[in-house]
């Protein structure tokens, strides 16, 4: 008879035990889990007023550079056109000619190709060239032919170059 009291007090206490787990302790687990996993949110959300700052400041940033390039909402081949005149009034450079850009879409982007003719000095060919890579950002440029001709109305030399300029978007 002890035998059996034993028996039913073990097998009452597993019950007890398994019931509290499932009542009680089980729910505790699952609580600690989601607290875990909301404190790692909040980490994420606890910077967000910085970035937005910094994204604010790289805005200004950005647009006080487009304000010193002065581009306007006009297209980029308007901006290029302008600026490769400023820079060849600058340095005495004869604009020749400037033909429409050739448009080539890629798959994730699209190149645009600029092509024009300049005539002048050497240095002051290569000084509007640098303006326009350099300072102007209008792209890279990936060919150069110069080409000494000669008129023969006033006997005297000049150099042209043709240029591509190439600029992905």
């Amino acid at each position: 008879m002890v035998n059996n009291k034993n028996k039913l007090l073990l097998l009452g206490i597993g019950v007890l035990l398994i019931a509290s787990y499932h009542l009680a302790i089980k729910k505790t687990f699952q609580s600690r889990t989601e607290l875990k996993a909301l404190e790692n949110e909040s980490k994420i959300y606890y910077n967000i007023p910085n970035k937005l700052n910094l994204l604010s400041q790289k805005n200004n940033y950005f647009d006080s550079i487009l304000a010193k390039m002065d581009f306007n909402d006009t297209s980029i081949q308007n901006n290029l056109i302008r600026t490769i005149n400023q820079e060849s009034n600058k340095y005495n450079i004869k604009v020749m000619d400037f033909n429409q850009p050739h448009i080539f879409p890629n798959s994730s982007s699209t190149e645009y190709t600029y092509n024009f003719n300049l005539e002048g000095d050497f240095t002051d060919i290569l000084k509007v060239l640098y303006g326009l890579e350099i300072k102007g950002n209008f792209g890279d440029i990936i060919h150069l032919n110069f080409e000494k001709k000669k008129d023969y109305k006033t006997s005297k030399n000049h150099l042209t170059v043709n240029v591509l300029l190439q600029q992905l978007k």
